[in-house]
């Protein structure tokens, strides 16, 4: 547990002076950034490689993406995101059970690791 007033980038909403994401939410600049929620299953972005830049009249841009939740089979899931006008859409999962796993497919998706 974080104590009060420790921003924790794996738990949404403790940051004191951010507020927490809804869910699949475009944020002011329409970028995908770790820390927002995305999916049906509402998963936290631990990584993300922008893929592709905004198309004209269809989305903003594409990301490759490691996406995490607690106490689920398989907790880890790599997803292609995109930023529509309504919102995140990820799509086209691969989902795993470690993020040694979950950093293998991410790679092969062209995401980068530092």
């Amino acid at each position: 547990m974080a104590e009060q007033g420790t921003v924790n980038p794996w738990v949404v909403g403790s940051s004191p002076t951010l507020p927490a994401m809804k869910t699949n939410e475009l944020n002011l600049l329409n970028q995908l950034c770790v820390g927002d929620i995305v999916g049906t299953t509402n998963r936290l972005v631990i990584a993300a490689t922008k893929k592709a830049e905004r198309i004209p009249g269809d989305s903003y841009a594409t990301w490759a993406t490691i996406c995490y939740k607690e106490d689920e089979l398989h907790p880890y899931v790599v997803w292609t995101v995109v930023a529509r006008p309504e919102g995140f859409s990820a799509f086209n999962g691969e989902y795993c059970k470690t993020l040694g796993q979950a950093i293998n497919c991410y790679k092969n998706r062209g995401g980068e690791v530092e």
